[in-house]
């Protein structure tokens, strides 16, 4: 073999290094931008559900100052404002936390373990 085709063939070996290099950068990227993307929404859940946690304060301050306040919990919890609130609530609380295991499962699918022993493999 001569040099000529021992530089071409290190240079083929070098250009499938760099390919290899600039997927898994790739990919990683893309991991990260969609993990980043699950955080903000992460964020903007529990920002309304803060909302909703104004809400029922707010609507119970004001019960309590017009002295309408209730007598039984049941009522309170019967009021509309509360009621829709709290059952918002609930369902925000759900998807914040489905939120949370898609950003776990996205964190754990690309594992720089894995990376490691594929790019071995080549």
């Amino acid at each position: 073999m001569t040099i000529w085709e021992k530089a071409v063939v290190n240079m083929q070996k070098g250009m499938q290094k760099i390919t290899i290099a600039a997927a898994t950068f790739s990919e990683r990227v893309e991991a990260e931008i969609a993990i980043v993307r699950l955080r903000i929404r992460v964020q903007e859940v529990q920002s309304r559900i803060d909302e909703l946690h104004r809400v029922i304060g707010r609507k119970v301050e004001m019960l309590k100052n017009s002295e309408a306040m209730p007598k039984e919990t049941e009522r309170l919890l019967a009021d509309q404002d509360i009621d829709v609130s709290l059952k918002e609530l609930g369902e925000l609380k759900k998807e914040r936390e489905e939120l949370k295991q898609e950003i776990k499962n996205e964190q754990d699918a690309f594992n720089p373990i894995k990376i490691r022993k594929e790019n071995s493999a080549v």
